[in-house]
């Protein structure tokens, strides 16, 4: 029997927990054994050498992405590095088409991997969501104000998802097509 992939998420909102969702739904579609691992919980003992890849996905709030991901990851670096992985940083940045944003973005995901010392087969900055309606009423008024700077919707009565999901269906998809090979090429070589 094949290892399952590992989808471990961390969550402030519940945004990247649904990214992770469609991630393990699609690669069970390409016929892969998924297990979600909620990072933020108490009991995410879960352990990279017990799968055949790893998928980490994290969100940024207040420029960093949550330590509980940061930590788990550096715990479990060499792990992670002997595996195909995967990183997706959530981000309000990432819906920001420019030079300045993707330069940003990518700053953040160089940082988790500085801090943990893993470095991802691939990673994919995602896009996030304003979600008003899930914040206590600071952080809808400082979301608010930073929406406004950023010409963003300001309605707190409704979420804007800026999720681009058709590009996370295709990164999921792409990954069950690493792990494939790499199953197929079997255990890497250690010296």
């Amino acid at each position: 029997m094949t290892q399952p992939i590992l989808v471990a998420y961390a969550t402030n909102h519940g945004h990247t927990r649904l990214i992770a969702e469609r991630i393990g739904a699609v690669l069970r579609e390409a016929g892969q054994q998924v297990e979600l691992c909620d990072l933020g919980s108490d009991s995410s003992d879960a352990r990279p050498v017990d799968y055949a890849g790893v998928v980490v996905a994290a969100s940024v709030h207040a420029g960093h992405h949550q330590s509980k991901a940061v930590h788990w990851s550096r715990v479990h670096a060499a792990a992670l590095n002997a595996l195909p992985t995967a990183f997706l940083s959530v981000s309000l940045t990432a819906a920001d088409d420019s030079d300045e944003a993707r330069a940003a973005t990518r700053e953040l995901i160089d940082e988790v991997s500085d801090d943990s010392g893993w470095t991802p087969t691939v990673t994919l900055p995602v896009a996030g969501a304003l979600q008003y309606r899930e914040y206590d009423f600071p952080t809808r008024v400082l979301m608010r104000l930073i929406a406004h700077r950023h010409h963003q919707p300001t309605d707190v009565s409704s979420d804007v998802d800026y999720t681009d999901w058709a590009a996370v269906e295709r990164f999921a998809t792409d990954f069950a097509a690493r792990v494939g090979t790499a199953a197929a090429d079997g255990p890497p070589i250690r010296s």
